[in-house]
């Protein structure tokens, strides 16, 4: 299971700032992330390390993302809650949803 997140990681990554991809594959991009953040609880610290990279990547293009995936995608019409912003990335595009970034050091 834990090769699987990785791999899904991986491909993520890889569809953050890709912009010749079908909006199909980066709405794909998405599904993607919403998985990733199911099994959260089932990620290795260097998993989610990389995770965190990738949305950064990803809120750093979130204007083209939104741009590129609103051919095919309506943001206005996404029920997901706005926790899960990468639904919602024309308000991150437009400033409407702030991000506050820590680091936790958990026991054991």
């Amino acid at each position: 299971m834990a090769l699987q997140h990785s791999k899904s990681i991986e491909i993520y990554g890889d569809y953050v700032d890709d912009f010749k991809i079908s909006p199909f594959e980066s709405v794909y991009m998405l599904h993607l992330r919403g998985g990733l953040e199911k099994a959260i609880n089932e990620l290795t610290n260097d998993e989610k390390i990389k995770l965190i990279h990738y949305d950064l990547k990803l809120i750093e293009n979130a204007k083209r993302m939104s741009k590129h995936l609103s051919v095919i995608y309506d943001f206005s019409t996404s029920n997901e809650p706005l926790k899960e912003w990468w639904w919602h990335l024309d308000q991150v595009a437009d400033g409407k949803i702030s991000f506050e970034l820590k680091a936790e050091v958990k026991d054991g």
